[in-house]
This record gives C-alpha cells, sequence and structure tokens, in this order.
C-alpha cells in the first residue's frame, strides 16, 4: 500500500481523512495545523519545517490534504519537490465561498480579514490547476469547479455510534432546529429568508426554533432573527442537541454536502432542506426528509402542520434517515472509497 502524508487542519482532517483511511487499515503519517497551532509559538513559521520533514521522512507518499492558499502553495511546492502527487480534499466551492466572505469582510470594515480572503482569492485558483486529484463531497462541487476529468467523489463518514436516536413523541411545541457555521453568509441566507417569512407562523402554530452555530456572521444574524428563534451560539455537546429536537432544517444556497443534516439523519431526525448545492444528493423526498420551496407559501405550511401533527411520520421518516447513514456513510465504507482513490 502507497504510504499517505495527511496535511490536515483539526477535527475535519481528522474525521474525514484520517479515521476513515483508519478504519480500512490504512495509517497515515499527519500533519495536523491544529496540533501545530496548539503547542503555541510561531506555528505558521514552523509549518514548513514539519511539513519537509514529514514528506521527506515517507518518500513515494501521496500527500492528502484539505488546506488552500498560502498552505497548499507550500504544500505543492514541498511534494513537486520530493516528486510526490497531491491529492486535495474538496467540502464545498472554496472559489465562492471566499467570495462571500470577501464581500461581508468588505461591508464590515474587517480590513485584515478581507486582506486574507484577497490572497486566498488570487492564488486558490491557480493552485487548483496544479493539483494532481481532487476528492470532492458532491456532484456539486464538480460541475461548479469543472473538474470532471481530475476528480473522484467520496462522501462524508459519519460515526453513527456517536448520535443516539431520536425518541419522537408529542411535544409542544415542535421544536426544529438548525445548526449551521455563520463564516460564510451565503450558507445562511436561505435560513434567513425562512425565519423572515415563517417566524411567526412558527409562534403562532405551536412550534419553535433554535439555531445553533458560530461564525463571521453570527451576531448580526442573531440580531435580526431574535424575536423568531433561540441562539444558544456553540454547542459542543450536538448529539445531545438532536435528542432535544423534533425535526431538522437546513437552507442553504453555498453548502456541497453539509455534515450537519448528515448528522441530523444519524441521530434519526427527518429533515427540510430547500432542493439546492449538494443536499439534493443527501435527501430522497418523502423517504428520509423534504425538499422545499420556500417561496411556495402553503406547502411549507402544510408540511410543518403535518410533521407536528404526526409523531408516527417523524419516527418513520427519521428511522429511515438513521438507516440511510447507517448503510452508506458508516467510518469503514468511507474509508474503502478513499482507499481505492488512493491507490488508482
Amino acid at each position: 500500500m502507497t504510504e499517505i502524508v495527511a496535511v490536515i487542519t483539526g477535527e475535519r482532517g481528522q474525521r474525514e481523512i484520517v479515521r476513515p483511511l483508519a478504519a480500512v487499515g490504512v495509517t497515515c503519517a499527519v500533519l495536523d495545523w491544529e496540533e501545530l497551532r496548539a503547542k503555541g509559538g510561531q506555528a505558521h513559521a514552523r509549518f514548513l519545517p514539519a511539513l519537509w520533514k514529514l514528506v521527506r521522512a515517507h518518500p513515494g507518499a501521496i500527500v492528502f490534504t484539505d488546506m488552500s492558499s498560502v498552505f497548499l502553495a507550500l504544500i505543492l511546492v514541498v511534494a513537486r519537490l520530493h516528486g510526490t502527487r497531491v491529492l486535495l480534499r474538496l467540502r464545498g466551492d472554496p472559489h465562492a465561498e471566499t467570495r462571500d466572505q470577501l464581500r461581508f469582510h468588505w461591508q464590515q470594515r474587517e480590513w485584515p480579514q478581507f486582506l486574507r480572503s484577497v490572497v486566498s482569492r488570487l492564488l486558490d485558483p491557480t493552485l487548483f490547476a496544479v493539483v494532481d486529484h481532487f476528492v470532492p463531497v458532491s456532484q456539486w462541487v464538480v460541475d461548479r469547479l469543472g473538474i470532471q476529468a481530475r476528480a473522484s467523489i467520496v462522501r462524508i463518514p459519519v460515526d453513527i455510534a456517536q448520535f443516539p436516536p431520536r425518541q419522537h413523541q408529542s411535544s409542544t411545541p415542535l421544536r426544529l432546529l438548525s445548526v449551521t457555521n455563520f463564516n460564510y453568509p451565503q450558507k445562511v441566507a436561505g435560513l434567513s429568508r425562512f425565519l423572515e417569512s415563517y417566524g411567526d407562523f412558527l409562534a403562532t402554530n405551536g412550534m419553535s426554533i433554535t439555531v445553533a452555530g458560530a461564525g463571521i456572521a453570527w451576531e448580526s444574524f442573531r440580531a435580526q432573527h431574535a424575536s423568531h428563534a433561540q441562539f444558544p451560539g456553540f454547542v459542543r455537546d450536538v448529539p445531545r442537541l438532536y435528542t432535544e429536537h423534533d425535526v431538522f432544517v437546513h437552507f442553504s444556497d453555498l453548502d456541497a454536502f453539509p455534515y450537519v443534516v448528515l448528522e441530523a439523519q444519524a441521530a434519526g431526525l427527518p429533515v427540510i432542506v430547500n432542493p439546492a448545492c449538494g443536499m439534493l444528493e443527501q435527501v430522497e423526498q418523502d423517504v428520509n426528509g423534504f425538499f422545499v420551496d420556500l417561496e411556495n407559501r402553503p406547502s411549507v405550511e402544510a408540511l410543518l402542520l403535518r410533521l407536528r401533527d404526526s409523531v408516527e411520520l417523524r419516527a418513520q421518516l427519521g428511522a429511515r434517515a438513521r438507516e440511510t447513514v447507517r448503510e452508506r456513510y458508516g467510518l469503514a465504507a468511507i474509508g474503502e472509497q478513499l482507499r481505492r482513490v488512493l491507490l488508482a
């Protein structure tokens, strides 16, 4: 088996690269940026020496990374000097995400963050042109970036044992949940439209909604929608959060294959999403969730009332959602897909 050098960013890289490969017997030599930062000191200055040492210690290894911008530039330089290939994990459309952040930081006059986004905007298209192979999470990413000839889709793994199944019982009010990343305003634009259009309807009809998450746009979003939702901020015990709610909603215009949807499904929650992005590849209509057009008010209201009034429906959809995750997105299943990509 070809050796793998995983150059990753914290928990997401561990979850999507290191752990699934370990589940099928493939051990990675790991450089984790978050672990490097945790050691203190000048982490940026130590990144290049640590990378050079690791790649040099594993001649002929494939470098598998989820990092972009300046970090990806350094990785590509070191890999080329050592004659090794670079595979890039893509969780979304980084070009669109960078444009989204550019607009936000410009509006907020946050110049250091704006300049970092400018660097990413300038570097990433050039760097992506020389990456050997991409490992995106969805067809949506492949189509947006036009990388059909250099891409192998591998979904996101979920350790279903971490998410005890929701025991659906009648409750008043019906509790909706959304967990989202506020670092990309475009990702929460759809949720904003939902709260503006249906916030009063939820309250009038015995329903409530919790919006968990953190990021650059959290404060402004919370201030705008405080009357229609509860905002606990960053929640560490996410599995418990799922067990305390009845239905998961996720309305995004910029999500490739959101992990939070998989988490909710793993916890046995029916999900409601808008028919956009990679969520079209996650949800089966009337089987493990629903697609809704937020502009179709009668349809959305009818669905919410239907879920409010039927514990049996919520339980049935939630059980099927959990089974979908168990069948398709376990660590070993995703690890085997990664292993085949790396051996190709």
